[in-house]
């Protein structure tokens, strides 16, 4: 494993938040194993794959996705797996992901990689994942947890040109875990600029680094065959999973939540918290 000693370089990061990923946009390319440390601490990983990914693929290849639109006009496709933390207008209750109920099978498949990506994340990142496993341990209930990893949940994005962006909504300063499965596809690389890194993201290789620190984009994916694909399965923990209880108590405390406000709407009561949900 060839490691890399860089420092991050100072961006306007207006010109590049909200904007679509150039492979120009970093002027050294990286398509073999690399560990980026700063400062002797290691931030970026990028290594192939020597593990068999042919169920990993059939699984993303079969579950559904939805397309969405976000603010800045880009329409993409994902679908999320493992845990829900509560959402008080629309589910006020954590949950398991939709994809567990609607594709039991291939929801255990791809839960079931993350222990493959722990292994090398405690291996070449030992420190953060110590780090990241023990605020698990002990702030999350291990049922809101993919077993045998620090993880809570992920997202499956198939032929997103993700824009620049940081991560949000994870728990701070831990890694995030990436999976690519790539065919027939040019460019859907990842590009770094504060490193200026850009990365091939080939097929079956795995990048583990902290998306919330690190300015990061996909860049244009075309596809040179009618069955071509890209798809990125990442790993990560949600800091809002710590207010989950248990998952009997998760239950009781809905149900009396839900008998509470029955009781109210029979006493002519308002509950605030319903009417934005009925808005």
């Amino acid at each position: 494993m060839k490691t890399l000693e860089l420092l991050r370089k100072p961006l306007e990061l207006s010109q590049f938040k909200k904007r679509s990923a150039l492979e120009s946009d970093c002027s050294t390319f990286i398509n073999h194993d690399l560990l980026v440390t700063e400062n002797g601490v290691p931030r970026i990983l990028y290594k192939k794959l020597d593990i068999d990914t042919a169920a990993l693929l059939h699984a993303v290849r079969k579950i559904k996705y939805e397309k969405n639109t976000r603010t800045t006009g880009l329409v993409t496709e994902s679908a999320i797996f493992g845990y829900n933390p509560r959402n008080v207008i629309r589910k006020d209750f954590c949950s398991a992901t939709s994809m567990a109920y609607n594709h039991p099978s291939e929801h255990a498949l791809i839960a079931d990689f993350g222990r493959e990506l722990s292994r090398l994340y405690q291996e070449y990142f030992p420190d953060i994942f110590n780090t990241h496993a023990g605020f698990v341990d002990e702030k999350i209930s291990p049922d809101w947890k993919i077993k045998d990893t620090p993880f809570t949940s992920g997202i499956v994005n198939r032929n997103n040109p993700l824009k620049y962006h940081f991560d949000a909504g994870n728990v701070k300063n831990v890694l995030s875990n990436m999976v690519v499965l790539k065919k027939d596809v040019q460019g859907g690389g990842l590009a770094c600029p504060e490193f200026d890194l850009f990365f091939e993201c080939a097929n079956n290789t795995v990048m583990l680094f902290d998306g919330q620190q690190i300015l990061h984009g996909v860049t244009p994916i075309h596809k040179t065959s009618p069955n071509a694909f890209r798809y990125s399965v990442v790993y990560y923990t949600l800091l809002q999973m710590w207010q989950c209880l248990p998952i009997g108590d998760e239950i009781a405390r809905i149900r009396k939540i839900h008998t509470q406000r029955e009781r109210n709407r029979a006493a002519g009561k308002v509950d605030s918290s319903q009417l934005a949900k009925d808005v």
